[in-house]
């Protein structure tokens, strides 16, 4: 009887003795961790390239549509009125101490200066002034009211600049739009320009 119980332990425990023979150690589970590291890592750098490759695509395409409706909000109004954001605009930086540079200069007026607001822009007090400002100048200088965007497009800035194009001492008859679009870093994105004539 005594033999037969020795037996059955035996058999109950050599399967338990069979397995931790085969296991794996930590070195060699380290080892096959740290190759297949090495082998993804191409492919993570690739998935990281795409997704900012294509965060790069959507800005681009986002600003060359604030660029391309701006120029046909433009075309769209009488000759004589088509002026630059900088002659339109610069008084929404009157009498703000930040901003005199921008009321003062065009370069920096440039720097500072954007017709695309949002819900989530206006949160910030200095962009909510600038909005209220420009909402009163804007139905003047393009015949419609200033309109919000989606809280996507609080990250860009948009700025029109009118070049008068004229032979000698004639007045102007043609025109050049030029719409410049930036990020939140102050980087331009987009840029497009067009020519505008004098129709008789």
């Amino acid at each position: 009887m005594k033999n037969n119980n020795k037996k059955a332990g035996r058999l109950f425990f050599e399967p338990i003795k069979f397995i931790n023979k085969q296991g794996f150690t930590f070195i060699e589970i380290l080892t096959v961790v740290f190759i297949i590291g090495i082998i993804a890592l191409p492919f993570t750098n690739m998935f990281i390239f795409g997704v900012k490759g294509s965060n790069q695509n959507t800005d681009s395409v986002i600003a060359s549509n604030l660029a391309r409706d701006k120029i046909e909000e433009i075309k769209a109004l009488p000759f004589f009125i088509i002026k630059s954001d900088y002659e339109n605009f610069r008084d929404v930086f009157q009498d703000r101490a930040k901003y005199d540079d921008a009321y003062y200069n065009e370069d920096n007026f440039i720097n500072y200066f954007s017709d695309v607001f949002s819900e989530e822009s206006l949160k910030n007090s200095e962009s909510s002034t600038t909005f209220k400002k420009l909402k009163e100048l804007y139905p003047k200088c393009y015949l419609k009211e200033l309109e919000l965007y989606p809280n996507e497009y609080s990250k860009y800035r948009r700025v029109t600049q009118v070049k008068e194009i004229s032979e000698s001492a004639m007045p102007p008859k043609i025109k050049k739009i030029t719409v410049s679009v930036f990020d939140d870093r102050n980087k331009k994105i987009a840029e497009l320009s067009t020519l505008i004539g004098k129709h008789k």
